[in-house]
């Protein structure tokens, strides 16, 4: 993917601790802010679904739910008992 150039503002101590750490790694200042604006993308992502799948499962079974539930609870009861 082709890459560009941007500019931004940042705290001097900040940028100083980013610069630190790149030349311990030996990698480009710019890998590290890439590194850690894909890791936000990623934990954000994360968060999102999470929120919806928290959505969905905090809703109580419908009673359609729940007679499924009992149906292949009792369909596993059989095959555990061997019937």
């Amino acid at each position: 993917m082709a890459k560009v150039k941007t500019a931004i503002s940042i705290q001097e101590d900040l940028l100083a601790e980013i610069d630190s750490i790149a030349r311990k790694k030996r990698v480009p200042r710019s890998s590290l802010f890439e590194k850690a604006v894909r890791d936000f993308l990623e934990v954000r992502k994360n968060r999102q679904m999470l929120q919806q799948l928290n959505a969905v499962y905090s809703k109580p079974p419908t009673a359609e739910e729940k007679r499924f539930l009992a149906a292949v609870s009792n369909e596993a009861k059989k095959l555990a008992e061997g019937e």
